[in-house]
């Protein structure tokens, strides 16, 4: 056979294979494609509970005008909110006002208001095993949760400016998360971006909000990581991997040390006009939740931020109360899930009791 026809032949041969080829891909994919859609409806099926795992589904963002933006409950909203490494599963059932409370906002007229972010909020417990419902008992005053997870001083404002006119606190105790939600902060700057007068630059999509959307949408994403997390040595590979965080690692949320230090005084200003929105002569006291890095690790960082904060509220006339000592007698471990960092039903017990003591012993008590 002449080299020329071999050639041909060759040609000819290729171009047969290629769509065959072809084929065989698309095929692999469609099979893989029917397969994943019928895993992921089996498993909608066998685990209702899959979406239990979004936050989302509990919580939402509001604005409210002439005020920061805030995260707020879901109206109405009534179910089950789980970790998917296991540390908890809750329920969860949120009032017409967007609040974590059985009775209508109403009902807050004449009780103790709590403000505060996710531990204030109750995150990971039940609703009665908050420092909020624990805190009626040992002071005898019924109280109100006005709590939500993510938000800060600033949102707290909003919080306490969207209450019903004509409802009047016996007292507001403000728990203040040292990791956190201590750091520089303008309020005014903040409600007059929500208005608009200033316009936030497009945030790209990455790493966190894909896991997100998955958690939301996916039974598959969910089972899979419910697995791993809970496989010791498939956990550590993830963290390597940046998967997930790991919770025994420092976090300073996207800022620095010395910027979070350079906060202080602003802190202390914003929760004085908080204090100013509420009735006058208002038992107004602030329950300063420390980290979990100087609760577990004696951090000296985290101690100077949590002495600086309180240097700047007693400075600015507001009262509080320091919890470190009964959290380092306890120790982290008894009182925060072993992966989220939240409290467990004794943190929220320790820390209610330790605010109901001091208001009691500095004749805070309302009413």
């Amino acid at each position: 056979m002449s080299r020329s026809r071999r050639k041909h032949s060759r040609t000819s041969f290729d171009g047969e294979t290629r769509p065959r080829r072809l084929v065989a891909f698309v095929a692999v994919l469609l099979v893989a494609a029917v397969t994943l859609a019928g895993l992921e409806m089996g498993l909608r099926v066998a685990m209702p509970g899959w979406n239990e795992y979004f936050s989302g589904r509990f919580m939402t963002q509001i604005s409210y005008p002439g005020y920061p933006n805030t995260s707020l409950g879901r109206p109405g909203f009534d179910g089950y909110f789980s970790q998917n490494n296991g540390d908890f599963r809750s329920h969860i059932h949120i009032n017409e006002f967007g609040l974590r409370n059985d009775e209508s906002v109403a009902a807050a007229d004449g009780r103790v208001w709590v403000l505060g972010d996710s531990f204030s909020f109750g995150w990971g417990v039940e609703r009665d095993e908050t420092y909020t419902a624990l805190l009626a008992r040992f002071l005898d005053r019924p109280t109100y949760n006005i709590a939500s997870p993510g938000s800060g001083v600033c949102a707290w404002q909003t919080l306490t400016a969207r209450m019903p006119k004509d409802a009047r606190p016996l007292a507001v105790v403000v728990g203040l998360t040292v990791e956190n939600r201590v750091g520089p902060m303008d309020c005014a700057a903040e409600a007059r971006l929500a208005a608009g007068a200033v316009q936030e630059e497009p945030r790209a999509l990455g790493v966190t909000a894909l896991k997100m959307y998955m958690t939301e949408h996916l039974a598959l994403y969910n089972f899979f990581t419910v697995v791993l997390k809970r496989i010791d040595l498939a956990a550590v590979v993830l963290e390597k991997l940046g998967v997930i965080n790991d919770a025994r690692l420092v976090d300073f949320h996207n800022t620095t040390p010395e910027t979070l230090m350079s906060g202080l005084s602003s802190t202390a200003t914003e929760l004085v006009r908080l204090r100013a929105m509420l009735p006058p002569d208002t038992p107004f006291v602030v329950a300063v939740i420390p980290t979990r890095f100087e609760v577990r690790d004696d951090l000296g960082f985290h101690r100077d931020l949590r002495l600086g904060v309180e240097a700047e509220m007693a400075k600015q006339g507001i009262d509080y109360v320091d919890m470190i000592d009964v959290f380092k007698a306890a120790g982290h471990d008894a009182t925060s899930f072993p992966h989220d960092g939240h409290w467990t039903p004794r943190g929220h017990a320790i820390a209610a009791r330790a605010i109901a003591d001091w208001m009691i012993g500095h004749g805070k008590t309302p009413g």
